[in-house]
C-alpha cells in the first residue's frame, strides 16, 4: 500500500475549501441559536487542570509534572492549537534546551542542551506512546512519522535517560502521545498557502464496546523559491561556483491502532522526501535532488494488573527503514540503505505506599540489509559501503526504587546493558523530589547515559568518509537542580545543570584532508540554565516564554559549544476576543561563531488569526497564518563539513508564507 495516492485526493480536497467556507458563512447567517455556537476550544483547560496532566515519559507509573523524578516539559493539545503548531518539530523547537537543526543532507535534527549531532539525530530517543522508534543504520528517529493533528501531547524529558530507556536516550527523550478520544469521532483538516503549500489529513476514532479503533492518513508538500547556494570548494559544475537550489519537502504517513483494556496493536508507515544540498554542496554531489525516506513500525503491547499492587507491561516491536539519495547529478550513482530492528520488553511496576518498585528487561536485534551504491538509472549494483558489518544483539535489565517520606520522594535506579560488541555498562540515576506545597516542588537529579556507536559510525567506507570499528560508546553524567511552581495563573520551571561528556562520537577531518572519520572526542564539560514560564488567565489571555543558556567549561579546547548559541528565547502570546483568537509565536537566538565568521543574532516570528464554531454535531475552526513574517533565514553553522567557502546553512528557507487552514471535527 502506498501513501502517494493520498496526494492526488488531497489536492482535490483543498479545491473545495472555499466551498466549505461559503457554507460555513451561510450556516452562521441562517442557523438558529440552538444549532450553532461560537466555540473557544483553545481554553478548555484551566491552569490547574493543565498542571494536573499526568506524564509517563520518566516512569512506568504516571505522575504529575511536579512529582515526576525527572525534568519534563509537556506541550499539551491546548498549546498546539493556541499557537497553531503545524508539525512536531516546530513545537519541539520552542522547548527550552531543545533545538531543531539542519545539515546539508538531513533536516529536523533534534539536539538537546547544546550537544551537536553529526548529520543524524541519534542522541535523542523518540517514542510514540512510549514505543521506542529509531532506525538501526544511523540510530535516529523520524519526527515525520506522526502528524501533529494526531497528537494529544508531547512529553520532553531533558537530560540522560539510559536507566529507563537504554542506550539511545543519551541527551533526552521525546514521547509523542497520540489522541485517545472516548467517543466516536472523525477529524479532518486541509491547509493551502504560498510556496505550493498543500496539506490535508483525516483521522477516525471508533469504539466497539471494549474494542477501540483508530486510523489516520496525512500528506503535506511545499516548495520554496530557488536561491543561489555556493558550491563546495573544488566541486564546480560547468565552471560555476554556485548552483540554484530549491527547497522541497513532502511528508506522507498513516497510523492504525486497535486496542482493548489489556491488548493494543499499533502500525505506522511514513514516506518523507526532501531536497538536499548533496553529499558535498554541489551539483556533482547530487545537490538539488531528493532524499527519500520510508519506514514502517509495528508494535504489540500487553498491559494488565497482576494484583492490586503490581502492573505488567509487555511489548514486541518490529521496525523497518530504508533510505536512498543520489550522489551524482544524473542519478548514475545512488546510495541505498535498509535495516531492521526487532525489540521485546517486559516491565513490572509494584506500588504499595510508600514504596514503588519498577523492574524491566529488554532485548534487541539490529540488522543491516546493506548500505550500497547503485546505478540509479539501471538499478545495477556498484559497491557496498558498509564494510564487515554484522547484526548487533543487545539486552539490558533495569530496576528503580522510589520511596516517599512525607513530603520527600527519593528514587535510585540502575540499568545493566550487555552489548555483544562493546561489552557491558552500568548506568545509574538518583533523584530527590521535595514537595513544598501541592503546586510547588524542588528536584535534584543525578543521571548517567550510555550510547553505543551506530553501524554507520562503525562500518561506513567511501572516499570522503570512513567509519571507525575501534570507537568506544559515549557516556555522560548530569547534575540538575530544578524548581517548579504553579498558581495564580502562572507556571514556572527553573533549572540549572552541569554535565560531563565522555567519548562523544564526532566526525573529524584529519589535517591531511579527506577522508573524514568518526572519532571519540576528548572529554568535555558543559553547563546551562533553563526557564519555562507559562501564563493562563481564564479564557482571555495565554502566553509562554522559554529561555535557555548553555556554555562549555573550557571553550578553547572544545569543538562543540563554539557552534552553539549561548542564549535562546522562545515566546508566544494568544489573545481571545469575542469571535476570534489572535496568536503570535517567535524565537530569538544570540550570535554564534561560524566555521569562517560569526553568525549574527537572529529572530523569527509568525502570526495566526483563528475562528471556531459548531453546527449541530460538527465543529469548524479556521486559521489564517503568516509564517516567518520577517522572512528570516535562521542560519545555523555548517560545523560538520567545515567546507572552505560555506559558513552557515539556512534552516527557514521556505521564507514568508501566507496560508489558510480549516479543521472539521464530527462527533
Amino acid at each position: 500500500m502506498t501513501i502517494h495516492v493520498a496526494c492526488h485526493f488531497y489536492k482535490k480536497t483543498c479545491l473545495i475549501i472555499p466551498l466549505v467556507l461559503i457554507c460555513d458563512l451561510a450556516f452562521s447567517n441562517t442557523a438558529s441559536d440552538n444549532e450553532i455556537t461560537l466555540l473557544n476550544p483553545f481554553f478548555e483547560l484551566s491552569l490547574e487542570e493543565l498542571m494536573s496532566i499526568k506524564v509517563s515519559v520518566s516512569s512506568v507509573q504516571e505522575e504529575t509534572i511536579f512529582d515526576t523524578p525527572s525534568t519534563v516539559t509537556v506541550i499539551d493539545r491546548s498549546s498546539i492549537e493556541k499557537y497553531h503548531f503545524t508539525s512536531i518539530e516546530e513545537a519541539l523547537d520552542t522547548v527550552a534546551g531543545f533545538d531543531i537543526y539542519q545539515t546539508i543532507i538531513d533536516r529536523n535534527v533534534a539536539t538537546a542542551r547544546g550537544i551537536l549531532q553529526n548529520f543524524y539525530a541519534n542522541k535523542i530517543l523518540l517514542l510514540i506512546d512510549n514505543i521506542p522508534t529509531w532506525q538501526p543504520i544511523y540510530g535516529e528517529g523520524s519526527l515525520e512519522r506522526i502528524n501533529i493533528n494526531d497528537v494529544e501531547k508531547i512529553e520532553v524529558l531533558k537530560g540522560p535517560a539510559s536507566v529507563l530507556y537504554g542506550s539511545n536516550a543519551y541527551t533526552g527523550v521525546v514521547n509523542i502521545v497520540l489522541k485517545k478520544p472516548q467517543n466516536n469521532s472523525l477529524s479532518s483538516y486541509a491547509r493551502v498557502g504560498e510556496g505550493d503549500l498543500l496539506a490535508a489529513g483525516l483521522s477516525i476514532y471508533h469504539q466497539f464496546e471494549e474494542l477501540s479503533f483508530f486510523a489516520s492518513i496525512h500528506s503535506e508538500t511545499q516548495e520554496s523559491d530557488s536561491y543561489a547556494f555556493p558550491n563546495a570548494a573544488g566541486f564546480e559544475f560547468n565552471g560555476e561556483t554556485h548552483f540554484d537550489y530549491t527547497n522541497y519537502g513532502q511528508k506522507n504517513n498513516i497510523s492504525l491502532g486497535l486496542g482493548t483494556n489489556t491488548h493494543s496493536l499499533y502500525f505506522n508507515q511514513f514516506i518523507y522526501d526532501h531536497s538536499y544540498l548533496g553529499i558535498h554542496p554541489s551539483y556533482v554531489g547530487g545537490g538539488g535532488k531528493n532524499v527519500e525516506h520510508q519506514g514502517h513500525l509495528l508494535n504489540y503491547k500487553y498491559q494488565n494488573a497482576l494484583s492490586k499492587q503490581t502492573d505488567i507491561i509487555a511489548s514486541l516491536t518490529y521496525e523497518h527503514y530504508q533510505r536512498k539519495f543520489p550522489i551524482s547529478p544524473d542519478y548514475s550513482l545512488e546510495l541505498r540503505l535498509a535495516g531492521n530492528r526487532y525489540a521485546s520488553e517486559i516491565k513490572f511496576n509494584y506500588l504499595k505506599n510508600p514504596l514503588n518498585i519498577e523492574y524491566g528487561i529488554n532485548s534487541e536485534l539490529r540488522q543491516s540489509e546493506g548500505y550500497n551504491t547503485f546505478n540509479g538509472l539501471t538499478g545495477e549494483f556498484v559497491t557496498s559501503n558498509l564494510k564487515d558489518d554484522d547484526d548487533v544483539i543487545e539486552w539490558s535489565t533495569f530496576a528503580r526504587f522510589k520511596y516517599d517520606i512525607r513530603d520527600l520522594s527519593l528514587l535510585i535506579g540502575s540499568r545493566y546493558t550487555n552489548n555483544e560488541k562493546f561489552g557491558s555498562n552500568l548506568s545509574s540515576r538518583f533523584s530527590g523530589v521535595y514537595t513544598l506545597q501541592d503546586n510547588q516542588s524542588i528536584k535534584m537529579i543525578i543521571g548517567q547515559s550510555f550510547r553505543v556507536p551506530t553501524m554507520f559510525e562503525l562500518y561506513f567506507e567511501r572516499p570522503i568518509i570512513i567509519g571507525n570499528p575501534d570507537l568506544e560508546p559515549e557516556t555522560s553524567t548530569s547534575y540538575e537542580l530544578a524548581y517548579l511552581y504553579g498558581g495564580s495563573h502562572v507556571f514556572v520551571q527553573l533549572l540549572v545543570y552541569y554535565s560531563i561528556y565522555e567519548n562523544l562520537i564526532q566526525r573529524q577531518i584529519p589535517e591531511t584532508g579527506l577522508p573524514s572519520q568518526y572519532q571519540n572526542a576528548n572529554n568535555f564539560k558543559g553547563y546551562g540554565s533553563e526557564m519555562e514560564l507559562r501564563y493562563e488567565h481564564d479564557a482571555t489571555l495565554s502566553a509562554y516564554v522559554n529561555y535557555n543558556y548553555v556554555s562549555g567549561v573550557d571553550e578553547d579546547i572544545d569543538n562543540n559549544y563554539r557552534y552553539v548559541p549561548d542564549h535562546t528565547v522562545s515566546f508566544g502570546i494568544n489573545k481571545h476576543f469575542s469571535y476570534f483568537s489572535l496568536s503570535t509565536k517567535g524565537k530569538v537566538i544570540s550570535g554564534v561563531e561560524g566555521f569562517l565568521e560569526e553568525i549574527p543574532s537572529q529572530f523569527i516570528a509568525s502570526i495566526n488569526l483563528s475562528k471556531a464554531h459548531s453546527f449541530r454535531d460538527m465543529t469548524l475552526r479556521h486559521v489564517f497564518s503568516i509564517d516567518n513574517i520577517s522572512n528570516s533565514k535562521m542560519l545555523t553553522p555548517e560545523y560538520i563539513r567545515e567546507t572552505e567557502n560555506i559558513n552557515e546553512l539556512v534552516t527557514a528557507d521556505f521564507g514568508t508564507r501566507y496560508s489558510y487552514s480549516i479543521y472539521i471535527d464530527f462527533y
